[in-house]
């Protein structure tokens, strides 16, 4: 078990290392919040004359005065998106776009290493980001920016790689619990965030105290109310679970639509030939171009997602806010939103601006769970027995249901939102939507750095190496069906689903010739063809193989290298397929060893 395995280390080393984990990062965040409102306040709100709401309770109808320079947002925003490329790529490269994920490749790829200058320059271009009205959020920079705290703190005292990961993982959690105002939901997104289905077990308890740590002391300087606050609701019907049910399911479309796009011009603006750091002012000129329409995707906004809460769902026409009293053009409108917040996430960050995901994924959460409240409750006005408080419920669900799925963290999330809101009434209809919105997102995540499992992760390699002492030929699996190259893929689906396996050996001549997987067949064969073509035509041919005589350690590690989740065993001499290894097989010896190990 990993939290047995902690004790190799000293609690004392690691609570200190978590301590000043917190203390840095919520000194870190005080100056990030402070320096960001102050430029905000400057950039949107003197010259552009746009004063995002702000996420507070009271009267809002102030929050709707007209636009002064309205056609000035493009300008404001590519200007911001400008500078931030120049500051990221001419000082740290791998502090342009969205911090979550460089964090956790830093995790999985580089040994937990990130350069010292890389939280100064990550916070300093997010504030040109967002300061000038582009559509990214605070919590991936923090993300990164308290994941770089963490590897420097355990390059200061001299603590090996192992450390440094934990370190790392705990100050992510660090970093979102403390600007979130979420210390749980922080420390629990810093181990789960990053697999899409596991937990990094040994960085919850360093990075719950780092977390608390720095939330006490942000909280003191800028006080512990909620981020989001909202009116007391409650679940009271059992009759209204279908409803978040549908939501759920919506959230779950909406996200992969989030995942696709924003890798879709991700990918786009690598192709373009421009300088890199011209690319984030086209992004955040595109961006802006959308504000002109619709300001609300300007920014962090957590202000709308309040307005939203408290029934307010303005419209813009050249700068003057207007309201409708149709709900289906409201309900449409903030659908509208989501899908335009998507777009200008996509374009603010995956052109290279410096700034996060989770928040816009809350505003657009937010969007569709007050569309589908609203509409659900001219619908079905009979079913909904307080539609103000229905309607509330929906906007958080919303945003813990679209996140919690498409960043496939969906504990940490609900926890998160919980605390941000402090809606922890709503938790049973919060776990069947965000459960569903997850299983809807399927492979669909917005972290593309993320990993299935522990070990499918290069920095877990070495807790396989116990392995080193079991020959291959003591794992695999003698009795494993093999398909001819005549065989259709029809008949390998069959063979496939009877044996619970994703993956078979092609053999000709008692020598594999290619390997067929599930998702070859599913992915290559049209529907139409399962019968027609032979799976010779579609299997791979380029082999990567183990030998009986090698350690399990030896081939586990060839399938962390090949991203394969199976090797033909192939006797050396006769070049004869003689078995199969799979990952489970190396779970399953590896855990037998443990158990031993611990008796």
């Amino acid at each position: 078990m990993p939290l047995l395995r902690i004790k190799h280390y000293s609690w004392i080393r690691i609570l200190v290392v978590a301590v000043i984990i917190g203390i840095v990062a919520a000194l870190t965040s005080i100056i990030f919040d402070i320096a960001l409102l102050t430029y905000m306040r400057y950039v949107l709100g003197g010259i552009v004359g746009y004063k995002p709401p702000i996420p507070e309770l009271g009267e809002l109808e102030e929050n709707f005065k007209p636009i002064r320079n309205w056609y000035l947002i493009p300008v404001m925003v590519a200007i911001g998106g400008f500078i931030s490329g120049l500051i990221a790529y001419s000082l740290a490269p791998e502090a342009e776009g969205d911090g979550t994920d460089t964090a956790i490749a830093a995790f999985h790829r580089f040994n937990g290493i990130i350069r010292r200058r890389v939280p100064v320059i990550k916070l300093v271009s997010n504030i040109f980001t967002i300061g000038s009205g582009g559509s990214a959020g605070r919590e991936g920079p923090m993300a990164q920016i308290g994941a770089g705290i963490g590897s420097a703190v355990a390059d200061f005292l001299h603590l090996g790689t192992r450390i440094r990961r934990i370190a790392l993982a705990a100050g992510m959690g660090a970093g979102l619990g403390t600007i979130f105002k979420a210390p749980l939901g922080g420390a629990l997104f810093g181990a789960e965030a990053l697999y899409k289905r596991d937990f990094e077990t040994e960085a919850l308890v360093p990075a719950i105290i780092a977390s608390v740590v720095g939330y006490s002391i942000f909280g003191f300087f800028t006080g512990y109310r909620h981020v989001i606050p909202i009116p007391s609701v409650i679940f009271s019907s059992p009759l209204e679970l279908v409803f978040y049910a549908v939501l759920g399911i919506v959230a779950g479309i909406f996200g992969i639509l989030y995942a696709k796009s924003f890798y879709f011009i991700q990918n786009l603006f690598k192709e373009f030939k421009l300088p890199k750091y011209i690319k984030p002012a086209l992004g955040g000129l595109l961006t802006g171009s959308i504000g002109l329409l619709f300001p609300q995707i300007l920014e962090v906004g957590y202000g709308w997602i309040t307005t939203f809460i408290h029934g307010k769902y303005p419209l813009m026409y050249l700068g003057t806010w207007v309201f409708s009293e149709s709900w289906y053009v409201i309900s449409l409108t903030l659908l509208v939103l989501a899908v335009l917040k998507i777009l200008a996430t996509s374009l603010t960050v995956g052109s290279g601006g410096s700034g996060g995901v989770f928040a816009p994924g809350l505003f657009i959460g937010a969007s569709i769970g007050a569309s589908l409240g609203i509409a659900f409750t001219n619908l079905f006005p009979t079913l909904i027995s307080n539609p103000d408080s229905f309607i509330i419920s929906m906007v958080v669900i919303g945003m813990m249901a679209f996140f919690g799925g498409v960043s496939k963290s969906p504990i940490a999330v609900i926890v998160m939102v919980s605390e941000m809101t402090g809606s922890y009434e709503l938790l049973a209809p919060s776990m069947l939507a965000t459960t569903l919105a997850y299983l809807i997102t399927g492979k669909h995540t917005i972290y593309s750095e993320q990993v299935p499992l522990r070990e499918d992760s290069p920095a877990h390699v070495y807790d396989y190496i116990v392995l080193r002492k079991v020959r291959v030929k003591d794992v695999m699996r003698k009795d494993i069906p093999v398909l001819s190259p005549e065989t259709s893929p029809s008949e390998a689906l069959s063979i496939m689903a009877l044996h619970t396996l994703r993956g078979l050996p092609v053999v000709k001549d008692s020598k594999v010739v290619g390997m067929v997987s599930y998702e070859d067949l599913k992915i290559k064969v049209d529907p139409d063809d399962m019968d027609r073509i032979k799976v010779g035509d579609v299997m791979t041919k380029k082999l990567v193989v183990t030998y009986p005589d090698e350690t399990v350690y030896d081939a586990f590690n060839r399938m962390l290298e090949y991203d394969v989740a199976q090797l033909p065993v192939i006797d050396r001499d006769s070049g004869k397929f003689i078995g199969l290894i799979t990952r489970k097989d190396v779970r399953r010896a590896y855990d037998v060893l443990l158990s031993r190990q611990m008796k």
